[in-house]
């Protein structure tokens, strides 16, 4: 009887964690898009290439220098590493294998066939037009921005305010003609020192 109750309050105790996952997270402080220029993001994400659909978990920090972004499974095994900076960009697969490039969206496209637009998105993420390439833009009554297209991409914010800070992205899709991607944000950081030590550890 007793083993029946401990799997119950397992059981339970799951379900109630799973539950939590999903709720958003109530802002902690606002910020801008403007003003978050570093960042660390993590959270889900589903992307989809023809019929083909890999959905899974990403971390993300971005600097002015840097990007590092590591994808996860849906149960959490790595999928593959990513790094630009100044001398270049690196990509390691699941197997371990590592591949070098000048430019890391040609890498992961040549690579994994992701056709990610990594120049734009560092903007497109926090509410903000890619200021290398015209934009059409709709807004909201409150003036967020509902819909960009730009440099043959259309991305759709569908919520705002629910990964920790407001004012900020945390649902947003991103369609251009080759992948489709959306991206559930859960945690934003704004912390520079904080964020780099955090994806330090998953890399």
């Amino acid at each position: 009887m007793k083993s029946l109750r401990g799997l119950a309050l397992g059981a339970a105790l799951l379900l109630l964690t799973a539950c939590s996952a999903l709720v958003p997270r109530p802002p902690t402080h606002a910020a801008t898009p403007a003003e978050a220029e570093q960042f660390e993001l993590g959270g889900r994400i589903n992307l989809r290439l023809a019929n083909e659909a890999f959905p899974g978990r990403v971390q993300w920090r971005h600097d002015s220098a840097i990007d590092e972004l590591s994808f996860f499974s849906p149960i959490g095994t790595s999928v593959a590493r990513m790094r630009q900076d100044p001398d270049g960009a690196w990509l390691i697969t699941a197997d371990g294998e590592e591949h070098l490039a000048k430019d890391l969206r040609e890498l992961a496209f040549d690579v994994l066939g992701w056709d990610l637009p990594l120049d734009a998105l560092p903007y497109w993420v926090r509410g903000l037009a890619w200021p290398d390439a015209s934009a059409e833009i709709t807004r909201s009554a409150d003036g967020r921005i509902q819909t960009l297209r730009q440099a043959g991409w259309e991305v759709s914010y569908l919520a705002w305010d629910g990964a920790g800070v407001r004012g900020l992205p945390s649902k947003l899709d991103v369609a251009g003609e080759r992948l489709k991607m959306r991206l559930l944000i859960e945690r934003w950081n704004l912390d520079p020192d904080v964020g780099q030590g955090a994806v330090a550890e998953k890399l």
